[in-house]
């Protein structure tokens, strides 16, 4: 994917003229730099917070990006699951450069983000942890494939288009001793692009440090990840026992993810939600918001 846009090239893509491209420039809908002979030049990280903002789909951003009649037809009517071939090669190869080129090329195919996790992130992190588990790849390329995977998010969360702060704060973490946190920077990338304040803790937090953080920044909610349970009883106490009353407190809801997680632990565990969707995340979203907007009235 080029590194940036010409005005022409940009309004063929979005399929609207050159004045309307150069009238959401001047108007500052959409950034863009001035080369010395003052032509309008739109950076590739600007053009995707617009197609996002906007919640425009634009497959011809990225139909020039591979070759094959299929390929782009999967890509023209937005199903990004023809790129998670690619995005695996990509990571196993540790190229986390090509892995957030073809992010990019499936963002301006399919921007909702929710979608764009499902069908396109979580399925090459399955292959790959799949590829593990039956023994076709070691340890080193798997940590290799799943570093190159993460710092693409890392890098790809600029180019996401933040909608203004809506009043809601979350609290996002790996449940102790869990450091599978993919799925969990995708959760707070969500709720971040969606205006909510996160803070997002990361991997293996203590059940302590977790249970004080809610008490201090008092949040809407609480969404921990936990894929990987060694000790269910102890995982059970600590949840029931310590995080929820904490969340309880401050008035936080309180969710629980992870692969198989509503079968080992519904009726066990006392969370709001045990989940293993990140389409969950919206229902949620919305609610809360609705809620708040209805509070406020």
């Amino acid at each position: 994917m080029k590194n940036s846009y010409s005005t022409r090239e940009l309004a063929d893509m979005l399929s609207v003229n050159e004045s309307t491209v150069k009238r959401w420039a001047d108007s500052g809908f959409i950034e863009c730099v001035k080369t010395k002979g003052g032509h309008r030049k739109f950076p590739v990280r600007s053009v995707l917070k617009f197609v996002h903002e906007n919640r425009m789909n634009a497959p011809s951003l990225s139909l020039s990006e591979f070759d094959g009649k299929d390929v782009q037809a999967h890509l023209s009517a937005g199903f990004v699951d023809v790129l998670v071939p690619p995005l695996k090669e990509a990571a196993l190869q540790g190229d986390s450069y090509e892995v957030q080129r073809i992010m990019r090329t499936g963002f301006v195919s399919q921007p909702d983000l929710i979608i764009f996790y499902t069908k396109l992130v979580f399925p090459s992190l399955v292959e790959i942890g799949t590829g593990w588990e039956n023994g076709e790849l070691g340890v080193d390329s798997e940590h290799l494939a799943t570093q190159a995977i993460k710092s693409a998010l890392f890098r790809f969360q600029s180019e996401i288009f933040v909608k203004e702060p809506n009043g809601l704060t979350a609290v996002v973490s790996c449940f102790e001793g869990e450091v599978h946190d993919i799925a969990i920077m995708c959760v707070a990338s969500y709720l971040t692009s969606e205006g909510w304040r996160v803070y997002h803790l990361g991997q293996d937090i203590p059940t302590a440090d977790l249970a004080a953080f809610t008490r201090v920044k008092k949040p809407n909610l609480v969404a921990m990840s936990a894929d990987i349970v060694e000790n269910e009883r102890s995982f059970v106490f600590s949840i029931n026992n310590k995080i929820v009353p904490a969340a309880k407190k401050v008035g936080a809801m309180t969710i629980l993810g992870g692969s198989g997680v509503p079968a080992r632990f519904a009726g066990r565990v006392k969370c709001d939600l045990l989940s293993e969707d990140i389409s969950d995340m919206r229902k949620v979203h919305e609610g809360m918001l609705n809620e708040r907007t209805a509070g406020t009235k």
